[in-house]
């Protein structure tokens, strides 16, 4: 694998967030609806594109704050990488992801492209990242309003969006929570930072805790949902970790791998008992 190649990967972190930004798509719109179709592809395109473009813009416009903080986790710090090669790769997957929107009707564009541009403003313009806390809410805020987008692709706003947004906005929280935790050395402006680590873990346990009781929810919320609570005690596999994190026993890094393992297992689990238990309803067009 070449350098530029591996630089990348690095610059766009499609590995690290990828798959929960398919997965939240996918999840959403398998609930939605039975009938699949080439809106489910512009959707994924969208929000992939989306997410990529938008990592890309927060290393571009942070490279000097990076290079002096020496975050090496930016490949265009050390020149691995050039600004224009990284502007290029930009404009590609920005214009992607707004052209996948075209033949969606008006109001799933203006949510998407709402939700596009509160994205961008979290690295230029507003910068909602150097604001206290809102650098958090837009966190939970964004990977929410996609998934509110891709549900009123399909059908009208109910109880089981609502409870699914939830859980969404709480698991974004949470995970952007321990990622100041993790950068807390060099990064002088976060909620962690105002919030302090002991009161910051504890909001973490609390949120892990609130989602996993959202879960029970969800399943409770639709008929064809009910059967999903048999789940419900792998929640704890999830609590288990934040827990010991908290008491320190876990380092951030470790707490971090062992969530996005376990709560892409469980989801995935859950999704494909829900998907092979209504196979004959689906029908692709």
């Amino acid at each position: 694998m070449s350098n530029s190649f591996k630089a990348v990967i690095k610059l766009i972190r499609f590995h690290e967030y990828g798959p929960l930004v398919i997965i939240t798509c996918l999840t959403t719109a398998l609930l939605a609806t039975k009938e699949l179709d080439i809106k489910l592809v512009k959707l994924l395109v969208y929000a992939t594109s989306g997410s990529i473009s938008t990592f890309i813009l927060n290393d571009i416009v942070d490279v000097d704050e990076d290079r002096m903080l020496s975050r090496f986790r930016n490949p265009l710090v050390n020149s691995e990488l050039s600004v224009n090669t990284a502007l290029i790769l930009y404009l590609l997957t920005a214009t992607a992801s707004i052209t996948a929107l075209v033949g969606l009707n008006i109001y799933v564009i203006t949510l998407a492209l709402t939700t596009l541009t509160l994205s961008y403003l979290y690295s230029v313009g507003i910068r909602f990242k150097d604001l206290v806390p809102t650098d958090l809410l837009i966190h939970g805020l964004v990977p929410t309003l996609l998934t509110i987008t891709t549900y009123i692709t399909y059908r009208p706003l109910s109880l089981d969006l609502l409870i699914l947004a939830l859980i969404i906005f709480t698991s974004s929280i949470t995970s952007e929570l321990l990622q100041e935790i993790r950068d807390l050395s060099i990064n002088s402006r976060s909620t962690v930072k105002y919030l302090g680590i002991k009161v910051s873990k504890d909001l973490i346990l609390t949120l892990v805790m609130i989602a996993s009781v959202l879960y029970i929810l969800l399943t409770l919320s639709r008929y064809d949902l009910n059967y999903l609570v048999i789940y419900s005690p792998l929640t704890y596999s999830i609590i288990e970790p934040v827990i010991k994190f908290r008491s320190n026993y876990l380092s951030v890094e470790e707490v971090i791998s062992k969530l996005r393992f376990r709560t892409t297992l469980l989801v995935t689990l859950a999704l494909t008992t829900y998907v092979v238990l209504n196979t004959s309803q689906y029908t692709i067009r």
